[in-house]
């Protein structure tokens, strides 16, 4: 899958410590880090990202050494190509709550594709 959101696929546990993958790019800035999680749909054997973003937040900051403080995560899904609405591209910013070592209470925010390059590019 080509897609400049997309720079490795990054290999995850994710639910009952199912083997995963998703798309990855980090963007690190002076303040800030910009993870971009990228759904791969039918190559993903395990569980999507949606439902395991807090735990994956938390695990790539710390595997990467990011501080969680300063993290904007950004999960994204590629177009698939098709006439059907759901399967269109999309990005939705996720905040979390920091409570006891670990991300909790996601909120999504969707982002247009041209907010989501100003981010990477600022």
């Amino acid at each position: 899958m080509e897609n400049k959101y997309q720079d490795q696929v990054y290999h995850f546990k994710g639910l009952w410590d199912l083997p995963s993958i998703c798309g990855l790019k980090i963007i690190k800035k002076a303040e800030t880090s910009i993870i971009i999680a990228t759904d791969l749909y039918d190559n993903n054997p395990g569980t999507s990202i949606t439902e395991w973003n807090t735990k994956l937040a938390w695990e790539l900051c710390n595997k990467f050494e990011l501080n969680p403080e300063n993290l904007i995560f950004i999960e994204h899904t590629p177009n698939k190509e098709t006439k059907l609405e759901f399967n269109r591209e999309t990005f939705f910013k996720v905040n979390f709550t920091i409570e006891n070592g670990s991300f909790v209470n996601p909120v999504w925010n969707q982002l247009t594709n041209d907010e989501v390059d100003k981010l990477i590019s600022e």
